[in-house]
């Protein structure tokens, strides 16, 4: 099995990417998968919620995506598999953020879009029922490079005026990506996060319903205080007891069944 690879983007911060990417990772392990989460963001946050310490903690370069960019400039190949991490979660994997992210994301060369790409090409990973990329909420280097990479994007947001803006944004990104070096990306959906009872909320539910159809996921992720907990613990939302966990529980079930990954139960550990 393939397993589908996925970029999880906005521009706008705080929309909630990393919990979106631990929500479906929490789902796919649930029912008996493998999930591989790649840290393509600086700051780590997936990383860390998963029980991994960053790169930069431990004084490390093997095991980061620093160290998948370094590898493939020097010519390297297929070497994600050198640098893949156990998480404290059963049946999750990472390759590490590191700070040092920040240099590609800064500047790089023209080449540097390739790089991760590079670093899966022929890896065997069939044993994972999906690669999730975590991003950056901007639109550099390392989006790009992650772009360039995956199958396609889930596009995250908040039902907020700059999510919207967000959206739009990306959006035009993706096309220019799927024109060239990557035709064929897709978005698999745009996923409403951190949804709450108001009336802004609806509104601008409602503005993206009707401008972009069925490309918006018709599961829709609450604002619930159980969310922050669990990443708090470093635990799976689906492991988390109190807050509303089990209304969160079901809506990222409801999200992996909207989505185009096979989960099966492949027991093969990374070698």
């Amino acid at each position: 099995m393939t397993p589908r690879r996925i970029a999880f983007a906005n521009q706008k911060g705080g929309v909630g990417k990393t919990a979106t990417v631990t929500g479906l990772a929490s789902a796919i392990t649930a029912r008996g998968g493998r999930v591989l989460i790649i840290d393509m963001d600086p700051q780590g946050n997936a990383t860390e919620g998963v029980g991994v310490p960053r790169g930069e903690d431990l004084a490390v370069y093997e095991g980061t995506t620093w160290a998948l960019f370094i590898e493939s400039s020097q010519g390297r190949t297929g070497h994600v598999v050198e640098h893949i991490r156990p998480s404290k979660w059963d049946g999750v994997d990472v390759v590490a953020a590191h700070i040092n992210l920040a240099n590609v994301e800064q500047g790089g060369g023209q080449e540097t879009p390739w790089y991760v790409d590079l670093a899966l090409e022929d890896a065997d990973l069939s044993m994972y029922a999906a690669i999730l990329f975590d991003c950056p909420p901007s639109l550099g280097n390392l989006l790009f490079s992650a772009l360039n990479t995956v199958d396609s994007v889930i596009v995250v947001t908040e039902p907020t005026v700059d999510g919207v803006k967000g959206v739009k944004s990306l959006r035009k990104t993706v096309a220019l990506v799927q024109k060239r070096p990557n035709p064929r990306l897709v978005i698999d959906g745009i996923v409403i996060n951190k949804r709450r009872a108001n009336g802004e909320h609806e509104f601008r539910e409602e503005e993206l319903r009707k401008s972009y159809g069925d490309m918006v996921a018709r599961t829709v992720i609450p604002d619930y205080v159980a969310r922050q907990d669990a990443h708090s613990a470093q635990i799976p939302i689906h492991r988390h007891r109190g807050g509303k966990s089990l209304a969160l529980q079901v809506a990222y079930d409801d999200l992996l069944a909207e989505l185009p990954i096979e989960v099966s139960t492949v027991s093969a550990g990374v070698k």
